[in-house]
């Protein structure tokens, strides 16, 4: 497979994960549990796809924060999609979402600084991260907890539609 079908795949991949995270409020309270347990594997596996698509894009560039910051990303989603067991304690949940965020943080710093292709993602991981750390200190489980989700979900769509502006610079296709 070209690294460009690679980088459009991931790209769709994570447009179609950042929508689906981003809408899954008014669709989750119709779900059962076992379909939106499916819901949520579906978002992180196409939110993982968009991430191994940026490593393959700019994993060079961004050099070994980034590659730090990839690693303790795909981990922090294992972790999620293992919070039920409790292996980090009974708050497994907050920290492993905690950790994925702090991981995108450490992506976006490092997209920044190589002044890569996917600003609109790194700022907005920045800021979900930010946003998110003002709630927890405001005890705040409501607006900001809904406003820092909504921005990672969001990178993940501009991430997505980077990814395929990429791969279209690179081969010179126009569509």
């Amino acid at each position: 497979m070209r690294r460009e079908t690679l980088w459009r795949l991931a790209g769709v991949a994570a447009v179609v994960g950042g929508l689906v995270d981003l809408t899954g409020p008014l669709i989750y309270p119709h779900l059962a549990e076992p379909g939106r347990q499916a819901a949520y594997v579906l978002i992180d596996l196409l939110l993982l796809f968009g991430l191994l698509g940026l490593q393959s894009a700019a994993g060079r560039v961004l050099g070994w924060p980034g590659l730090a910051g990839f690693v303790v990303a795909v981990t922090a989603v294992l972790l999620v999609r293992s919070s039920a067991t409790n292996l980090l304690g009974p708050q497994s949940y907050m920290i492993a979402a905690s950790l994925w965020s702090i991981a995108m943080a450490v992506i976006a710093v490092a997209v920044l600084r190589a002044r890569a292709p996917f600003r609109t993602s790194a700022i907005l991981w920045i800021a979900a991260l930010a946003i998110g750390l003002v709630g927890l200190a405001l005890k705040d489980q409501g607006l900001l907890h809904r406003l820092a989700a909504s921005s990672f979900a969001l990178a993940s769509g501009a991430l997505g539609v980077d990814l395929i502006s990429q791969a279209q610079a690179s081969t010179g296709d126009v569509a």
